[in-house]
């Protein structure tokens, strides 16, 4: 019976963590997750299956590092604006987070030098400080080039992992620089979405400090601008080139017609399609190339994990 207890009570702090550490992260996989392991199958694909797991792990591991240290230092506005995020919900104390912190840091580069990506893991966590710690996330021009230069960082270990820690080709050089750019230029397209919250925690973010028409107007333009030169650079075919302009007419349209925060939060989905949808691009290049065939970029080699 005491055993039994015991085992029960140890499976369930185990789910409980696994649920606070998913909480942590949950928010980004559309945004951060998917579009750079996309990238990484796009770049280096096919693979096999165990370094398709290993590069998500090794993104994971980093995703999750930014955001405890994220929340950690956002604990009190997150009381006010996000009361369900896991250290104001009480899931986790700030002492605990802090001891979590360290020991993703330490499993990620624990991990990093498993795959030979050390220094990009130290480039990483020096970045995610400046930008946590030290105030770069309070620059309304700073903010989303650092999240780029994560882009980048995201983008280069998921592809090295599932390209069997190969150089990279000058093709995936390309691309994934194009990934932190576009990134840099259109990632504030998240924060239309809570305009209210910002303006009351005191954030000064590109659609606060500028008027709602100079914001949306000039993102529009930069997103067409990279939708036509992605489209030129990586000539996919015509369904996909009607696919990827429908979203950015979608995403714009949207963006400049209805200036409400519920519309930005509904429309801030279909940039993120629009994004994933970008991260695909380079695939056709390859298969011009010949170096790929389609669907054979996304079957996996053999299923050993072993």
């Amino acid at each position: 019976m005491a055993k039994s207890i015991i085992e029960r009570t140890t499976c369930a702090q185990v789910t409980h963590l696994l649920h606070t550490v998913f909480l942590f992260t949950k928010n980004d996989y559309p945004l951060v997750f998917a579009p750079n392991i996309l990238t990484g199958m796009v770049l280096a694909g096919p693979t096999d299956l165990r370094s398709f797991v290993a590069a998500c792990v090794w993104l994971n591991l980093h995703l999750l590092a930014f955001n405890i240290q994220n929340q950690l230092v956002g604990v009190e506005e997150d009381r006010l604006c996000k009361p369900y995020r896991p250290f104001p919900s009480g899931r986790i104390t700030v002492q605990q987070g802090r001891l979590l912190y360290l020991a993703v840091v330490a499993a990620s580069i624990a991990w990093s030098f498993c795959h030979d990506l050390v220094l990009l893991s130290v480039i990483y966590s020096c970045g995610t400080t400046l930008y946590n710690e030290l105030g770069l996330a309070a620059n309304p021009f700073l903010k989303t080039p650092m999240g780029g230069i994560a882009y980048i960082c995201y983008s280069w270990g998921a592809t090295f992992i599932i390209g069997h820690h190969q150089p990279l080709s000058a093709n995936s050089l390309y691309a994934i620089m194009m990934s932190g750019l576009i990134f840099s230029l259109t990632g504030h397209m998240q924060d239309f979405r809570d305009r209210s919250g910002d303006a009351l925690m005191g954030r000064r973010t590109i659609p606060i400090i500028l008027p709602q028409g100079v914001a949306r107007w000039s993102l529009l333009f930069i997103i067409a601008t990279f939708t036509y030169g992605l489209i030129v650079l990586w000539s996919p075919p015509f369904f996909v080139t009607i696919v990827f302009t429908a979203l950015f007419l979608v995403t714009v349209v949207t963006l400049v017609a209805t200036h409400s925060e519920e519309a930005d939060r509904v429309n801030f989905h279909w940039y993120e399609l629009w994004l994933i949808c970008a991260h695909l691009l380079p695939l056709f290049r390859r298969i011009a190339d010949g170096e790929v065939e389609l669907p054979g970029t996304f079957l996996f080699s053999h299923l050993n994990l072993a």
